[in-house]
């Protein structure tokens, strides 16, 4: 496609109209226009396969292939998503016909602009994709679709392209009305918010632009746009549809566009078209048997219920009622209540065969065989769970909620062994530091530190069956109680959803807790240990910003602000991206009609976190990059702050210009002046 991208901007295109609408076979070479892919032609609308309040996506078999066309309602904008399949083609051409100018969208992709009047202008956000896919729709291989031949003139624009036997060709392309000039330039012209990176859930990849949506939505369905270990296939994941539509939902806040109210209503209407009839998502992320993957379906949950919050579209809640109800089964029973599973596989002895890790046997606190009482899924569960009756009002599920919550306070609680964990951690805490201040370290501390890592960790989870404890001497926290797999970036994800519940649920005992595993998180030297294993843990530290997010909007303690600007700073540093709930329009952390949007500043180079809720305005704004930026806002915003520094010293009001030093800091707190808009 980089061809393309060498055509002048001002050069219109030229393609041979096709005789019919739909793609056509002519021997070795099949044929389709754009505009085709909107047309309903003679059989009407083909297939309506979803509808929701303002959305409705149906599906047309169209020559060799298939198109899926999602309608959003009075925004009058269509998306297409071609898979053309073309067995007895070796080749795709694809045309235009018009005046049209082609020219690259700040936005990402490309932008087919009308230059006549009356003309709809088209966005193809990616370029075509060639993919394999197996039975349960995992992505197995995917490349760029090459260009065999590219055709220009003054009446439109043709590219004929390359298919290989056994993949599959993938094309989504946007009509814009030409009633509707907003849309397209919403996607020529982005505020350094728009521009910026940010952190995904599940795939731990960064979003930057409106077109990397496409890097996850695959017909229909969203993606990681990673392959997963340990079969390197890529799978569905209702979690980074949920990073997705936090992210578009704090844009949207911000710019008003509704290019990004499009994409989240996209994102969730994508979501209820792969759920299950028995309510679950289904992802086959360790196996051909599609297991299901708990955290994953949490993540649905919590986008449907922020979505229903807002616009209590019927469609949404009853999906979400579904869900509710397949995580209520997906249970075990303990001594002191119930727990939410990790995946399917863990339902029996019989299937957790099929685990790609090695577990020991255990039946402590009364968990059958096959639990192997992983903490963070089962947190996230019963917070999805809790979001469900909140925002529904159903209270069926409670009592099961109430007995998580007991059962939870009891595992958290175990402290058996003071003896034995407290220099056995002591011990393990010194594989947790970097290389530097390991190799700084006196020769016998070095010697323990390797004596603890070759010996000590794997003797775990026989210790931990024996005497069960997730919480460690110290404030570490165990991922789960017998898997063979001692992972420190479970840390910051333990610490997020134990902030994440006290919230939720108002339960202030757990206060000296997170102090305790916040205060060791920081200081223990493991940040250090995540941004140096680039490519294995750093992700961590995403989920790290996440957790002190959440734990700033119950606690003012200034240390925690802090300790959020300096891993904004170690995000900008590896090129992960802010955590989408920086942007203030996380519905589970902030209601939506208590949340206000995050000010963007004109230089791209600061970020900002949001900690806005309700009456109280609160920003930092953090400066990455190794010069003085002066901060100045895209719209100065209407509420009067009080601002400090990095040196907690108090500054000025903000109507004057601020310069932030460099790795340096700034903090505004003060109190909303207006109505949010909702």
């Amino acid at each position: 496609m980089e061809v393309i991208a060498k055509v002048p901007a001002e050069l219109s295109a030229t393609a041979t109209p096709a005789k019919n609408t739909e793609a056509e076979q002519s021997g070795e070479v099949a044929r389709v226009l754009l505009a085709a892919l909107f047309d309903t032609g003679a059989d009407g609308d083909g297939t309506e396969i979803l509808r929701g309040a303002g959305f409705v996506r149906s599906r047309r078999q169209s020559g060799g292939g298939e198109v899926l066309l999602d309608r959003f309602g009075e925004a009058g904008a269509e998306c297409a998503a071609l898979r053309f399949t073309g067995v007895e083609c070796h080749h795709l051409t694809i045309g235009v016909t018009g005046g049209y100018r082609l020219e690259a969208a700040t936005a990402g992709g490309w932008l087919l602009a009308q230059v006549e009047a009356g003309l709809d202008s088209y966005w193809i956000p990616q370029l075509p994709m060639l993919r394999g896919l197996d039975r349960n729709g995992h992505i197995l291989a995917h490349r760029k679709a090459g260009i065999v031949e590219l055709d220009v003139s003054a009446s439109g624009l043709e590219i004929r392209l390359g298919l290989s036997a056994g993949l599959v060709l993938d094309l989504v392309v946007w009509r814009l009305p030409a009633e509707h000039t907003g849309l397209l330039r919403s996607l020529q012209q982005l505020n350094s918010l728009e521009r910026q990176r940010y952190f995904l859930w599940s795939s731990h990849t960064a979003y930057e632009r409106p077109a990397d949506t496409y890097l996850h939505w695959v017909h229909g369905h969203v993606y990681e746009n990673h392959e997963v270990w340990p079969n390197y296939w890529r799978v569905c994941s209702e979690l980074d549809a949920y990073a997705l539509y936090v992210i578009f939902s704090g844009l949207f806040r911000i710019t008003e566009k509704k290019i990004y109210d499009l994409l989240r209503i996209q994102v969730v209407f994508s979501v209820i078209a792969r759920q299950s009839d028995d309510g679950g998502w289904y992802h086959g992320e360790w196996t051909d048997d599609m297991e299901s993957h708990y955290r994953l379906h949490a993540g649905g949950m919590h986008m449907l219920a922020a979505y229903f919050e807002e616009t209590r579209d019927p469609i949404v809640g009853a999906a979400l009622s579904r869900a509710a109800s397949f995580a209520a089964t997906r249970t075990d029973r303990l001594h002191s209540g119930m727990w939410y599973l990790h995946d399917t596989l863990e339902h029996n002895t019989e299937t957790l065969t099929n685990y790609p890790f090695r577990y020991l046997r255990s039946r402590a606190l009364g968990k059958s065989e096959s639990n192997l009482l992983v903490l963070n899924t089962h947190l996230d569960t019963n917070i999805a769970m809790a979001r469900h009756r909140q925002v529904t009002g159903d209270g069926k599920h409670s009592e099961l909620i109430a007995s998580a919550r007991a059962a939870t306070r009891s595992v958290i609680a175990l402290r058996p062994a003071e003896w034995l964990y407290r220099p056995l951690f002591w011990a393990i805490g010194l594989t947790f530091l970097p290389t530097e201040r390991a190799k700084a370290l006196f020769l016998p501390l070095r010697a323990v530190k390797r004596m603890a890592w070759k010996y000590l960790i794997p003797l775990l989870p026989r210790i931990k069956a024996v005497y069960p404890r997730l919480v460690m001497p110290g404030g570490y926290i165990e991922r789960e109680l017998t898997m063979f797999a001692f992972s420190v970036r479970y840390q910051p994800v333990n610490l997020m959803d134990l902030a994440r519940t006290r919230r939720l649920f108002d339960e202030a005992e757990l206060d000296p807790l997170l102090a305790e595993c916040f205060a060791f998180t920081h200081d223990c030297g493991i940040k250090d240990r995540w941004k140096e294993f680039k490519g294995k843990e750093e992700d961590s530290l995403g989920f790290w910003a996440e957790a002190l997010y959440h734990l700033g909007l119950t606690n003012p303690d200034r240390r925690y602000r802090a300790w959020l600007a300096e891993v904004m700073i170690d995000l900008h540093d590896t090129g992960l991206g802010l955590p989408p709930s920086l942007l203030g329009s996380n519905a589970e952390a902030v209601a939506p009609d208590q949340q206000r949007p995050c000010p963007c500043p004109t230089n791209g180079r600061l970020r900002v976190a949001n900690l806005s809720r309700g009456d109280t305005i609160e920003w930092l704004i953090v400066n990455p990059t190794d010069q003085t930026v002066a901060l100045e806002w895209e719209k100065t915003p209407a509420d009067e702050m009080l601002w400090s520094g990095t040196d907690s010293a108090a500054l000025k009001r903000m109507m004057d210009i601020l310069n932030i030093l460099p790795r340096s800091w700034i903090h505004a707190i003060g109190k909303h002046s207006g109505t949010a808009k909702p």
